[in-house]
């Protein structure tokens, strides 16, 4: 049976470890995303793994080799099994993706605007919006806590 299987690498070791599962032959899926930093006053388009330290291997029958490969730490367990997951979420990043990066909604609402938040600790709370973190977070300034950093949609 094959499936789709998260593995986590060792620190700033996702591109070591791709090379090395695929000269093992393993399918590997690692989304990547353009994101613009400032560096010495410049803008700088920079590519970066959308989930650090998360790879996806596609498993077909063995998958014990996986755990004595080179920038891999561990692989995400169900019991004594690795952990499946759905090919159509897998399917769902790659059409998102566009020129082999994936494409992140942009900025819902304006810097400024009055906006509430609809899940999580903070749900029912009133806010202003701050713009979205390079972590793709989105900041709100609430009255009472002042500076929250929140998961991109949970904001209306």
């Amino acid at each position: 049976m094959a499936f789709w299987a998260v593995i986590t690498t060792h620190p700033q070791c996702e591109r070591r470890a791709l090379r090395h599962l695929e000269w093992q032959g393993f399918q590997c899926y690692a989304p990547r995303e353009k994101v613009v930093r400032v560096r010495r006053g410049r803008k700088v388009d920079d590519i970066r793994f959308l989930f650090p330290r998360y790879l996806f291997v596609w498993i077909i029958d063995q998958w014990h080799a996986l755990l004595g490969t080179f920038g891999v730490s561990k692989i995400l367990m169900n019991g004594e099994v690795p952990s499946q997951l759905p090919t159509s979420w897998i399917n769902g990043m790659k059409l998102k993706e566009r020129n082999g990066l994936i494409v992140l909604p942009k900025d819902r609402f304006k810097v400024g605007e009055r906006v509430q938040v609809t899940s999580g600790l903070f749900q029912g709370q009133f806010g202003l919006y701050q713009g979205m973190t390079s972590r793709q977070r989105e900041v709100v300034l609430l009255g009472t806590l002042g500076r929250v950093e929140l998961a991109s949609g949970n904001l209306d």
